[in-house]
């Protein structure tokens, strides 16, 4: 059986900081999981995360987790997760599977993680996460990857090839080498499933970030990517979006902004906002800044929902719930 501090002590570079579980009635003393967690700092940057486990309880549990890539594969089971309000759900069985067993992820800045607990449900489990430096390091931080890299939450669906899921089996079951190879064997391991993982995200048809909308079908392909003229006025467009100065604008508002029909707009502002239509997009970036505001004791929850367009803090609850998974409350003043 394992307790928080089980999950939390031995993982902690892997779960990152400020680690909550929504259940109040969980102490350091509640089994929480029935299994095993492996972590393992392979290189400078480079780190892998094993788990092959079962939930003994239904609840939430998040943490920020660090700028990184995250290469998620499941092995077995299922998991549902939220990476800063962007919901994925991971399936390995073949029969009747409506979403993808791996996924690609990119926090360009520290965010909050949430794990969605099922009582019973199991999960075998890896998760790669490349740091900038690593990322540097290898010289693969260019193109579209680089481009990847720098959209925040940006998503990429993956179905692992069979050379892939063998690799993962490989890591998830350990070096069976003498020890003094342990360094070697898991460097080139993880840095051969990292390269099928990425090539995925650097191919053509995934050249523009492919971000899933949040609670949309994970198994949606990405976009395509607009004409290199339009996708830059467009990625300007993305930027300005995020400021205050776009508070309140409606589609018809935002097109007149950008200098094009509002049907062309909605065609293709899509795929350099991870799905999202321009009106979506910004209320999102309005609960963004609600919930850093919160996060950094610089609001009230009252204060943030007006931050975030809502007259009533009830109803900003129940939306900032919906997107990020967490109550307001539970983000004041950082924790």
């Amino acid at each position: 059986m394992l307790r928080a501090p089980d999950i939390v002590a031995p993982c902690g570079y892997a779960l990152g900081a400020d680690y909550i579980a929504s259940d109040s009635r969980v102490t350091a003393a509640t089994p929480l999981l029935r299994g095993c967690m492996q972590t393992r700092a392979v290189q400078d940057g480079l780190e892998l995360y094993c788990t092959d486990v079962q939930d003994l309880r239904t609840l939430r549990t998040s943490n920020m987790l660090a700028p990184a890539i995250r290469i998620v594969l499941l092995l077995e089971g299922e998991t549902e997760l939220c990476y800063g309000g962007r919901r994925l759900r991971l399936q390995a069985s073949q029969a009747g599977r409506s979403g993808p067993r791996a996924a690609v992820i990119a926090f360009a800045r520290a965010d909050r993680f949430i794990r969605q607990w099922q009582s019973g449900r199991r999960e075998r489990k890896l998760v790669l996460t490349l740091f900038p430096r690593w990322l540097e390091q290898s010289g693969a931080l260019r193109g579209p990857l680089a481009a990847f890299a720098a959209c925040h939450l940006a998503l990429s669906p993956w179905q692992p090839s069979a050379r892939a899921l063998a690799l993962a089996e490989q890591l998830h079951c350990g070096c069976p080498l003498p020890e003094h190879l342990h360094p070697l064997w898991y460097a080139s391991q993880c840095a051969s499933l990292a390269l099928q993982a990425l090539a995925c995200v650097s191919a053509p048809a995934c050249a523009s970030p492919a971000v899933l909308p949040a609670a949309s079908s994970p198994g949606l392909p990405p976009r395509p990517r607009p004409h290199p003229r339009l996708h830059m006025r467009l990625t300007a467009l993305r930027d300005w979006l995020k400021t205050p100065a776009a508070d309140g604008l409606d589609a018809a508002a935002i097109a007149r902004h950008a200098g094009m029909s509002e049907a062309h707009l909605q065609r293709h502002f899509p795929a350099v906002a991870g799905g999202l239509t321009p009106a979506r997009y910004v209320r999102a970036q309005r609960l963004l800044r609600a919930r850093l505001a919160l996060e950094e004791g610089r609001a009230s929850v009252a204060q943030a929902a007006q931050m975030a367009g809502y007259r009533s803090a009830t109803h900003f609850a129940a939306v900032f719930r919906q997107h990020f998974g967490l109550l307001p409350s539970l983000c004041k003043g950082g924790g």
